[in-house]
């Protein structure tokens, strides 16, 4: 079964907004599920990737909000392959990805691979640049 822009759209909404993401990742991925973030480390299962992504209010990481933007989907058999643009806004002072004040917003370029096993994710693998303040976001 392949997995779909329109799924992904949907993944991408859900991700944007719940504030809590538990429910997000038992509709999304496999319990053993496995997230690599190049700067964070290895996630393994719900209880770490939940943690993470769960680790601020406002569904943020240590005071940030993430919001996901697609710009590129690709999808075979049981592989998913996505460009994004990402958006972290501070809604406090933070050291997430460097040092940030409360207002702030920034932006990173991403590509992430992903392997689904029972149409959902077992693994994810993401590539991550931080955009600079003078580069132009989009």
């Amino acid at each position: 079964m392949i997995f779909t822009q329109d799924q992904f759209e949907a993944y991408e909404n859900e991700f944007n907004n719940a504030p809590d993401k538990s429910a997000f990742f038992d509709r999304f991925y496999d319990p053993d599920a496995v997230f690599i973030h190049p700067f964070k480390g290895t996630f393994r299962g719900k209880d770490q990737l939940v943690g993470f992504w769960n680790s601020g209010k406002n569904s943020g990481h240590d005071g940030i909000h993430e919001l996901l933007h697609l710009k590129n989907f690709l999808s075979v058999e049981d592989k998913v392959a996505v460009q994004l643009d990402i958006e972290w806004r501070c809604f406090k002072d933070t050291d997430y990805l460097g040092h940030r004040k409360a207002g702030d917003v920034f932006w990173g370029h991403c590509a992430a691979f992903y392997t689904l096993k029972n149409g959902k994710f077992v693994e994810v693998f993401i590539y991550l640049n931080l955009v600079r303040a003078d580069e132009d976001a989009h």
